[in-house]
């Protein structure tokens, strides 16, 4: 569509009513019986939402095919995001809208910005892993009006709720190049998720992209130090749980960075241990860790 943001993100107009399946008055796995035995009263207040929705729907479709961005359709496209935040043609409408708004009003820009992120928190709230509602607030943040500590604390929230919402750890990952927020916090951030499940590949992800930036910046007496720390939190997670998969990837990527064993050369800029003998001693290291691991769990 002419209007679409970044192309991170697919065109889903043609999923607009899936969040509304559950509405439908004959349900997918449900037996008729169930569905039988629900109140007329329920299924006829359901119905209604259908039929609700659904009217609403074509009207804002319609304005929006014919280029109307007036106040009251601001306010609608508003009202059905927050019944369905997976609608991609709706939040294309909204930014249209707050764009046109920056331009003639742009006395509005810091008002309207707030006002947005709220809209999509309320999105957030009824699908924490939408696509486009935490697409429209890193749209919002480029505006350059946005608490960006706010939003770190916002993710941790959603993270709370679910560790695992890699929409939400993607956010935060920009939400920390934009706003410069401390490499070494988030590295304890993500620490703390993988003490609560070693299985989190999302926070052994989230360590791959901050530890070589870290690296990056250190002196060079702290480089050894902070990769041993690393090694350690794998062995950990291998003694705690060695048959799962994700510390084993993370484990892979730190070889690789460290000694470029095994390494793609488009994924590590510079392997960190030049010298063939401390390569060695690294290996021999690891390899140790792993027989050890073997006698405690033969079937691992």
């Amino acid at each position: 569509p002419p209007h679409s943001p970044a192309p991170l993100l697919p065109t889903a107009g043609h999923h607009s009513n899936l969040a509304f399946e559950s509405l439908r008055p004959i349900m997918h796995n449900v037996k008729r019986k169930d569905y039988e035995a629900v109140p007329e009263a329920e299924r006829e207040k359901k119905l209604q939402k259908v039929q609700h929705y659904t009217k609403l729907s074509k009207v804002i479709l319609k304005a929006h095919a014919e280029g109307v961005y007036s106040e009251k359709m601001f306010t609608l496209v508003g009202s059905l995001i927050q019944l369905n935040p997976d609608y991609y043609t709706l939040w294309n409408y909204r930014r249209d809208s707050c764009m046109r708004l920056f331009k003639e009003h742009s006395e509005v820009l810091k008002d309207l910005c707030a006002k947005e992120m709220k809209l999509s928190e309320l999105a957030l709230r009824k699908n924490p892993k939408s696509y486009y509602a935490w697409h429209h607030r890193v749209w919002i943040i480029s505006k350059g009006t946005t608490d960006l500590k706010g939003e770190i604390v916002l993710c941790t929230k959603y993270l709370g709720m679910d560790s695992r919402n890699f929409h939400c750890w993607n956010y935060r990952r920009y939400v920390m190049m934009v706003g410069k927020i401390s490499l070494r916090d988030e590295l304890k951030f993500s620490a703390s998720k993988i003490d609560d499940n070693f299985s989190n590949y999302s926070a052994w992800h989230h360590r791959s992209f901050i530890i070589p930036k870290l690296l990056g910046s250190a002196e060079s007496k702290d480089v050894m130090p902070l990769v041993k720390e690393e090694f350690e939190l794998l062995k950990q997670a291998f003694f705690t749980d060695p048959a799962d998969q994700s510390a084993w990837l993370y484990h892979r990527w730190l070889l690789g960075l460290v000694t470029g064993l095994g390494a793609i050369p488009s994924d590590i800029e510079k392997v960190l241990v030049t010298d063939t003998k401390q390569q060695i001693k690294i290996l021999e290291r690891e390899m140790a860790m792993v027989e050890e691991l073997l006698e405690a769990e033969e079937e691992c």
